[in-house]
């Protein structure tokens, strides 16, 4: 094999793992935003534990203690987000109602089903914030 040749199966080669690498990140992003959808608030209050600890070096101690904090604060920032729910899902109910006169039976029947995904996202949150109320008191 020539060198011109070599060099160019090399340039190949980088060019395809280059690529593989660029796909395989933006579906790791992909899976891993869904994930957090799904996963909701407690994700979230894992997240920021996770944080804490990796970014403060927290003691198993410090971790205990302030664990109870940190939810007591996430639920209180639930609670002020659920307050103005039913004006959210006014507005949303409205948008979607309007954006269905646009669309094709076929896309109002996808539209449907992102928003029952987005009403049990919704759900989920109220579940976890009752819970975690609950289980704080």
């Amino acid at each position: 094999m020539t060198p011109g040749k070599l060099r160019g199966a090399l340039a190949v080669l980088f060019c395809a793992g280059a690529l593989t690498g660029i796909a395989g990140t933006i579906l790791y992003h992909e899976h891993e935003q869904e994930q957090r959808w799904e996963r909701g608030p407690a994700m979230k209050h894992e997240r920021i534990m996770k944080r804490l600890i990796q970014e403060l070096s927290l003691t198993p101690t410090q971790q205990a203690d302030i664990e109870p904090m940190v939810s007591r604060a996430h639920v209180e920032i639930l609670r002020l987000r659920f307050s103005h729910q039913p004006e959210v899902e006014r507005v949303m109910t409205k948008g979607v109602a309007e954006i269905k006169t646009k669309l094709s039976p076929e896309q109002q029947a996808k539209l449907d089903e992102l928003y029952a995904k987005l009403q049990r996202h919704w759900q989920a949150s109220r579940d976890y914030l009752q819970t975690t109320r609950d289980r704080l008191r």
